[in-house]
């Protein structure tokens, strides 16, 4: 089924020379290098039945496995309470994951998901040097 949001997302992306690469029929990564972390890849996940509904996933910022386990869930409460836009857990194999979601509108759904991943790379960057100290034990 093709999906009207995600056809003018990848326009509005061409328009603006962004690089993306499509995953398949509802899902775009899109990748930033960043000041504190090497890179950011953000999954761009658009509704499979073509509603107005957009999920952002990061899944590739940290792992905090075995003894680190329990710092990582503090980080991510942390997290969670200074920023707003995205969520910050430790998914089944102990990966640190960032996700938001967002209702999109036709007429601004490229401008709007452009922002979100911006703003979800952002907070990332911002919060990589914490996310680094939890996982060696610094904190």
């Amino acid at each position: 089924m093709a999906n009207t949001y995600m056809d003018a997302y990848l326009r509005y992306m061409d328009s603006k020379g962004i690089k993306y690469r499509t995953l398949d029929d509802r899902c775009v990564r899109v990748a930033y290098n960043c000041e504190n972390i090497k890179t950011v890849a953000v999954l761009v996940l658009f509704d499979k039945n073509g509603k107005n509904l957009v999920q952002f996933v990061c899944t590739e910022v940290a792992n905090f496995k075995d003894n680190k386990y329990a710092a990582g869930l503090v980080l991510c409460n942390s997290l969670n309470a200074k920023y707003r836009w995205c969520k910050f857990y430790l998914d089944k194999d102990s990966d640190l994951l960032v996700e938001a979601d967002a209702l999109v509108e036709m007429n601004t759904v490229g401008a709007e998901c452009a922002e979100m991943v911006s703003r979800m790379v952002d907070i990332i960057d911002g919060a990589y040097p914490d996310i680094m100290r939890a996982n060696l034990g610094l904190n």
